[in-house]
């Protein structure tokens, strides 16, 4: 857009700054002044309109209201009053508070006023009349922008940014799906995605991508399980888990699930342990082992299930109940001594009842149990585990270990069909 300098000066009865001096002062207040040519004993303005301020520029009438308000001049135009004016309010403190500077009130409304806006002020707020050739004033923020530019940016002190930071409420499910693969991953599983589809399923897609995948995911094994299928054309050893939505009947929630082709019900059991042990978990149980599948239990709530060579858990579940700040306990230069015990118990009893017996009795000398073999006929089943004593304090002796494992031994015949095997 060209603009006469002439034109300009026939607003005001002060003299103009020169035209280098006058672009040099648009340009840092409202619009960026690309060039100036002499023309004709006159200056020529090419200046770059933005497109938010066209209507306001369109008879040219917005530069002279600039000039006035940035030189503080009066302008030699006239206007028709519009019949209704757009009101804006904005409060006194709210200048300083966005800006980070203190504009005098008399400032502000000089300022305002210069660029066509009626102003009016009740107690702390200003009330803003906007003129219909200035649609691009729509809120408060926009107020002070205008006050801002034409008071210049170049006057107001970097100052860093003051305020109370209130941090998001952390979102426990993302906080801990981070530990879990780090902690899967240091176990040697790969983490794989596959898509939330499934040739079956209780969620019907209307618009499914392909004909197998008209549904959405009830489970993440069945994925895991075709990526063992397909990988192991080209892979021996394969263990890999996923952390995805699943969606079954009742809802949808974050899964983890693992799967390894080599690996046994024990290997996955300690793969359990040490993910659960890992997020600061510890009152954990498993429960029915038979034909190597079990439920995990976390505070008596089922929240997983392990079998043969894979376990999946519901991981919003496991996130609710996981710990960050895991106690520190400092390592025992002491040797530890394991024993070995092997009981007799009815079918139907439970792993963690008979742990219970075992963990009270022994005490604090006993740091850690492992089932390490289920045995079942058809009157009744056997459980071994390991039994790992230790003390931060001494070497345990053979006649101190031995004591303990008697308590055990009477603690558990101490129970009805209950049977150490010795």
């Amino acid at each position: 857009m060209k603009i006469s300098y002439n034109w300009l000066q026939s607003h005001f009865n002060e003299k103009l700054p020169e035209p280098e001096k006058l672009a040099e002062l648009l340009t840092m207040h409202s619009q960026e002044v690309d060039s100036v040519e002499p023309k004709n004993g006159d200056f020529e303005f090419e200046v770059k309109i933005l497109p938010n301020r066209a209507y306001d520029y369109i008879n040219y009438l917005g530069a002279i209201r600039d000039i006035s308000a940035i030189l503080k001049l009066d302008a030699k135009i006239s206007l028709p009053e519009p019949k209704e004016r757009e009101i804006i309010f904005v409060k006194e403190s709210d200048f300083e508070k966005i800006l980070g500077a203190h504009i005098s009130e008399k400032e502000i409304s000089e300022i305002l006023k210069r660029l066509g806006m009626e102003v009016g002020k009740k107690a702390d707020v200003f009330s803003v009349g906007i003129a219909s050739e200035r649609p691009d004033l729509k809120s408060k923020e926009d107020i002070i922008e205008e006050v801002a530019r034409i008071y210049g940016y170049d006057k107001i002190e970097e100052k860093i940014p003051e305020g109370l930071l209130v941090p998001p409420r952390r979102n426990d499910a993302l906080f801990f799906s981070s530990i879990a693969r780090k902690i899967m991953v240091g176990l040697g599983f790969s983490e794989v995605y596959n898509y939330s589809f499934a040739p079956n399923g209780d969620w019907e897609l209307q618009n499914p991508p392909s004909k197998d995948k008209k549904f959405l995911r009830t489970n993440l094994a069945d994925g895991l399980s075709a990526n063992v299928k397909e990988n192991s054309k080209y892979f021996k050893d394969i263990k890999i888990f996923e952390l995805g939505k699943i969606f079954p009947v009742n809802g949808e929630y974050l899964a983890l699930g693992a799967i390894s082709n080599k690996a046994d019900f024990y290997e996955i059991k300690g793969a359990v342990d040490a993910l659960l042990e890992g997020l600061g978990i510890d009152d954990f149980y498993y429960e029915d082992h038979d034909n190597k599948v079990a439920e995990v239990h976390v505070d008596g709530k089922a929240v997983g299930h392990i079998d043969a060579n894979s376990f999946e858990f519901d991981f919003d579940e496991l996130a609710k109940l996981a710990d960050e700040a895991a106690e520190y306990e400092p390592i025992s230069k002491y040797p530890a001594i394991v024993r070995d015990i092997a009981i007799f118990v009815p079918l139907n009893e439970k792993v963690e009842s008979v742990l219970a017996v075992i963990e009270n009795t022994a005490g604090k000398l006993l740091v850690d149990t492992d089932l390490f073999d289920i045995y079942e006929n058809d009157e009744r089943k056997s459980l071994a585990f390991h039994l790992i004593f230790q003390s931060p304090e001494k070497t345990l002796t053979d006649e101190e270990i031995n004591s303990i494992m008697e308590k055990i031994f009477a603690a558990i015949e101490a129970n009805d069909d209950w049977e150490v095997r010795r």
